[in-house]
């Protein structure tokens, strides 16, 4: 039920598993202490602590609408990752993940060519992949 709530927000199976992963790799002994106690609906208890998990992804997604905005200053807060990332690379990343447009479809509506969309994508990927690392070092 869990992974079927996550689904929902975040619109992808593969993503909303990794949500799911997370969430319960980062409970604490006290946390399943409270989620597990007596007279506690486990279900939504495990749904409040994915909502907040899941808050910066909605967010993101909010800030991810508005293109103009985007393409003109940097304009997305609230997520550590994208954050980091150009303009450019923000507008790109949105696009593609968060809209689902296809690189064929954002290089004509930014007339520029699909190769110059596909280098500004896996930028982007790079920035999550190197700073996901550093964070799990230092946690």
């Amino acid at each position: 039920m869990l992974l079927g709530y996550i689904k929902e927000v975040v619109k992808e199976q593969a993503m909303a598993e990794q949500y799911l992963i997370e969430l319960f790799n980062e409970l604490k002994t006290a946390d399943i202490n409270e989620v597990t106690a007596a007279g506690v609906n486990t279900f939504l208890r495990l749904q409040q602590i994915a909502r907040k998990k899941l808050s910066s992804f909605i967010t993101t997604v909010e800030h991810c609408t508005d293109q103009a905005e985007i393409a003109t200053k940097k304009a997305i807060t609230g997520n550590k990752f994208i954050e980091l990332m150009s303009s450019e690379q923000q507008l790109v990343f949105c696009s593609v993940h968060y809209h689902g447009k296809t690189i064929t479809k954002l290089a004509a509506e930014l007339n520029k060519p699909e190769d110059t969309i596909r280098l500004l994508l896996r930028e982007s990927f790079t920035i999550i992949r190197n700073n996901r690392n550093d964070t799990a070092v230092h946690q």
